[in-house]
């Protein structure tokens, strides 16, 4: 599961310019958008975290 997180991450960092400008054409209001880039950098912040403290655990 992790290596799907880490090749997700790798896909969004490789593809970054034209997901923010399908991103902006769906959200032209900046707060917005950047509230949802937001909620979706702690989502996926939260999931590495919670996978920390299950192999920790």
């Amino acid at each position: 599961m992790s290596h799907v997180v880490i090749v997700l991450l790798v896909a969004i960092f490789v593809f970054r310019k034209p997901l923010g400008r399908l991103l902006a054409r769906r959200l032209p209001d900046r707060a917005k958008r950047q509230r949802v880039l937001g909620t979706i950098i702690a989502a996926f912040l939260l999931v590495i975290a919670l996978r920390l403290l299950a192999l920790l655990w």
